[in-house]
């Protein structure tokens, strides 16, 4: 197995590496992502929106509704068209590429690229349509694609982007001629521009040769983690297939990891309930700064491409003929449809995680957690030895590592020596990094926190650990079932305990599976919007992978009879260590909305709900309890309101429509998932989430 995930991660080539550096000076013939008859530039496709028999439809349709001419329903088309619509500059696009390449070469180790998986793509390039799909963790991600597209001679896909990009002095221009597409963030109440953006999307698919790159997440992830796919621009990217302008679509999923984000800081500061800050050419500016700063390697890798006619199968072709009736103001998905759409979006989020590189920082990170949550201390040879521990691990679960066993300590050094603001070694040992009280107390304004003003004190105390928590997420794709399997697994043997006093008769090997299997099914319902994991029918094998890995570490051992035993060891404590931050905010979650409830409030909005549990948090960071059911990952807005989405969906919350706000539902109840979550929480093999060495450094 670590031989094959050795020869695989031989296929990534720097090309930042001197002499195999993108020549943007080179004469640049591209492939075609569809190749047609008639190609056209970027006024040439706007014009053919405008002129075309399904928009003249939707203005005659429009111009009915409004009582306007239908020339100045015509207009406003146009207008919205030249809002939205790309354009490319050749010359832009070479001196954007010099400065990625000047800069990159400053602030990365290297950016590598899966040569073979991209060899494979361009393979397949011209037979129709191409979606590329990429993971979104950084602005970095659609600046990286259409760079490595020029170096390795693809057609740079159109992207869409939000209008705040549209807004910035001069950067707007500019990535609009780079072959960026705008489109708002919100226009549920503008039906004219909601129909004109999709006839603009469905042209650039149905008959625009460049292909188009989105990101499914519809934002980046502040928390590194894969977010709840958004369908509504791949709904209408699909369009032209099920209406059957074209045969098939290529969706592309692409997998981008960094051994650093950009962002981390701001994305820490911004889960605190610190405001995002407005995006702008100063601010582009400002950010340059970054480049005094190092951020380690960069990893791109290409997906299997999805054949969306062949995953989509006799369903996704079903309606295609009784489209060919409808006016274009009708063109619309209908509910079978949208939920193929669901279905092929979560494989495509699925594959993206697939192929994300895990770092050694990564590893670092879960290992320091898990002896860290039990106050051990660790120096670079037990950090080593838990690296090389780990890795093995996540070969076996099918992850791609870019840990080098053979320069560990060198490895571990220079991560650690990136990753500075986080941790560092003091007289040998690995410890977190404390941010100065003062510090903080300049930089951020607790008065225009989005929920409760956190004090400079707690925030010290929450930044180095949320920060860790962040390199951790990425491995919860591969973590996430088996720590649930582990948790059930724990359930089960205090159970099992519990009966035998009480004089119970065994039951049976297949018994205790069936029950694990519920169990681990359970907790994937209350989790499910947190790890986006569902894997299209693959959970039985995946859960039979799961129980074979935990009974080769020695973690779980099931006898004939059923009897389940535990034996909590470095690879459970490691898997646990990074689900048990996420254990801990839904329990104090949980424990808030009963309280609230409790009140007498009939209803309750999501300011108040997320002030609530922030304050008390705080309060029980800085009481320096030895709660065991803390964490200041608690504080962390993003993943607050997921939790809070997930319990609507799971029906133990309602949400009013009309105000947004919260209500206990009558179907579930949540007193008696806070009292599992507890039990969960309880049964942690960890002493404790904050130490009082870190406040004593405050």
């Amino acid at each position: 197995m670590a031989e094959s995930h050795n020869e695989y991660m031989r296929n990534f080539e720097n090309i930042l590496e001197p002499g195999k550096e993108p020549v943007m000076t080179k004469e640049y013939n591209p492939l075609l992502a569809f190749k047609l008859n008639n190609i056209l530039d970027p006024q040439e496709l706007k014009s053919h929106v405008l002129r075309g028999e399904k928009m003249q439809q939707l203005i005659y349709h429009y111009a009915q509704k409004h009582n306007c001419p239908p020339k100045r329903m015509e207009q406003q088309v146009r207008d919205i068209l030249d809002e939205i619509g790309l354009d490319r500059n050749l010359a832009i696009i070479r001196w954007c590429g010099i400065a990625i390449t000047a800069i990159g070469k400053r602030i990365c180790k290297g950016i590598y690229v899966n040569k073979a998986s991209m060899d494979h793509i361009k393979q397949g390039l011209g037979k129709n349509p191409v979606l590329y799909l990429p993971s979104h963790r950084s602005y970095m991600d659609f600046i990286l694609m259409s760079y490595i597209c020029f170096h390795y001679d693809i057609e740079i896909p159109g992207i869409a982007a939000g209008m705040d990009f549209h807004s910035m002095f001069a950067m707007g221009t500019m990535l609009r001629k780079t072959g960026a597409f705008f489109m708002r963030r919100s226009f549920s109440n503008d039906e004219l521009y909601w129909d004109v953006f999709r006839e603009y999307m469905y042209a650039l698919v149905g008959v625009y040769h460049i292909g188009v790159e989105f990101f499914i997440e519809g934002t980046r992830s502040r928390n590194f983690k894969s977010l709840v796919p958004k369908v509504g621009l791949l709904s209408m990217a699909l369009l032209p297939f099920f209406s059957g302008e074209v045969s098939d679509i290529t969706i592309v999923p692409v997998s981008v990891s960094y051994e650093r984000v950009l962002e981390e800081q701001l994305f820490v500061y911004e889960l605190l309930g610190v405001p995002k800050p407005k995006e702008s050419t100063k601010g582009f500016f400002k950010a340059l700064k970054i480049i005094d700063e190092r951020f380690g390697k960069m990893y791109l890798d290409f997906g299997q491409p999805i054949s969306v006619r062949e995953f989509l199968g006799e369903q996704g072709t079903a309606s295609r003929l009784k489209r060919s009736t409808l006016g274009a103001h009708l063109q619309k998905l209908n509910k079978m449809e949208i939920e193929l759409v669901k279905n092929l979006a979560t494989e495509i989020i699925y594959q993206q995680q697939r192929r994300i590189v895990i770092t050694t920082f990564n590893l670092i990170s879960l290992y320091f957690a898990s002896q860290y949550y039990v106050d051990a201390s660790v120096n670079i040879d037990e950090i080593s030895r838990g690296i090389v521990s780990l890795r093995n691990m996540f070969e076996v679960l099918g992850a791609h590592m870019a840990t080098d066993v053979n320069s560990i300590k060198h490895e571990i050094i220079e991560t650690v020596e990136i990753h500075s603001n986080i941790v560092n070694f003091k007289q040998a040992l690995l410890e977190f990094t404390q941010v100065p009280v003062d510090q903080l107390a300049q930089e951020i304004d607790v008065s225009r926190l989005k929920a409760h003003a956190l004090t400079p004190q707690t925030m010290a105390v929450a930044v180095p650990s949320m920060a860790l928590q962040l390199y951790i997420n990425p491995c919860l794709f591969w973590l996430a079932r088996p720590g649930y399997l582990i948790m059930a697994a724990m359930q089960l043997q205090k159970d099992q305990e519990t009966s035998k006093r009480q004089g119970a008769v065994d039951g049976s090997y297949k018994e205790t599976i069936g029950y694990l299997s519920k169990q681990v099914q359970k907790l994937d319902e209350i989790f499910k919007h947190e790890f986006i994991i569902a894997s299209n029918n693959r959970e039985i094998e995946e859960f039979e992978q799961n129980l074979k890995l935990l009974e080769n570490y020695g973690v779980l051992d099931i006898s004939k009879t059923g009897t389940i035993t535990v034996k909590h060891n470095e690879c459970s404590r490691s898997v646990l260590a990074a689900l048990a931050p996420f254990l801990c905010l839904y329990y104090q979650l949980a424990v808030t909305l009963n309280k609230l409830s409790a009140e007498s409030l009939e209803e309750f909005s999501s300011k108040t709900i997320l002030v609530r549990v922030q304050k008390r948090i705080e309060s029980m960071l800085l009481e320096n309890s030895n709660n065991l059911h803390v964490h200041p990952y608690c504080l962390a807005l993003d993943n607050l309101n997921i939790a809070l989405h997930s319990l609507v969906q799971s029906s133990y919350l309602i949400r009013n429509r009309e105000t947004g706000n919260f209500k206990l539902s009558g179907n579930k109840s949540l007193a008696d998932l806070e009292m599992l979550l507890l039990e969960l929480c309880n049964l942690m093999p960890f002493q404790q989430y904050c130490h009082n060495r870190i406040f004593s450094k405050l």
